[in-house]
């Protein structure tokens, strides 16, 4: 499965926080030691090192693994119009140890038609405070809240003024939201297939053949959204 290329997935300076998903092995942005490597310690004649990991230059090493992590790691399902409310189109990714990447498609309409997202509030709805405060722990991720397909997550403000809300499309366990987005919503307008993620969700197993039934593929999403390749 490819990565949409509508995602413009940069970075620069100190490294992002990354979700984890079942330890640093699962990490959405991590690449293994021998394929960083293999970008990295490039080497003409003479043992010359042909790419320094600093600056610009590890700005795009970054971003290449980035895209790899990616493209290698999760399969690529999307949703359009997500509870009815038009516009609302959003991406699960899933990742081979079946764990759910939740955030809004490229062409949400959050962040297109000159949109832009200038704040993110989690404190939503009557399930607003135990979200908020769900801290899953240990390696079983006890006390994980669990959330149905139309649970309200969090509500995106636009630099218009309008309010959309967000929900998660599968059903399972909360184990993460990204919190962060609370201190820098900017990163739905220019990541939001990487450090913008919304959530992290825990599918059951026997909920799990179902509820990818129900989700486009990359393919059916770009002819849905009539996107170039």
């Amino acid at each position: 499965d490819e990565a949409v290329p509508h995602e413009n997935i940069e970075d620069g300076g100190k490294p992002a926080k990354r979700p984890r998903l079942n330890g640093a092995d699962n990490d959405i942005n991590a690449v293994s030691e021998k394929d960083a490597g293999a970008s990295h310690d490039q080497s003409k004649a003479g043992g010359v090192l042909t790419e320094q990991r600093s600056g610009k230059g590890a700005a795009c090493l970054k971003a290449r693994e980035k895209i790899l992590a990616i493209e290698r790691d999760y399969t690529h399902y999307f949703v359009l119009d997500v509870h009815g409310e038009e516009g609302s189109d959003q991406y699960v990714y899933q990742h081979f140890n079946s764990l759910f990447v939740i955030g809004i498609a490229p062409s949400h309409s959050a962040i297109t038609n000159g949109r832009k997202v200038v704040k993110v509030d989690f404190d939503v709805g009557r399930s607003g405070d135990k979200l908020a405060s769900n801290k899953p722990s240990g390696k079983k991720k006890a006390g994980a809240m669990f959330v149905k397909e139309d649970t309200r997550l969090c509500d995106l403000i636009c630099n218009d003024g309008t309010r959309i809300r967000v929900r998660p499309a599968v059903c399972g366990h909360l184990l993460e939201l990204n919190e962060r987005l609370a201190e820098n919503p900017d990163l739905l307008n220019g990541k939001a297939g990487a450090e913008g993620y919304i959530a992290i969700i825990q599918p059951k197993r026997e909920a799990e053949i179902s509820s990818i039934k129900g989700l486009l593929t990359h393919e059916q999403y770009r002819a849905a959204k009539s996107l170039a390749s």
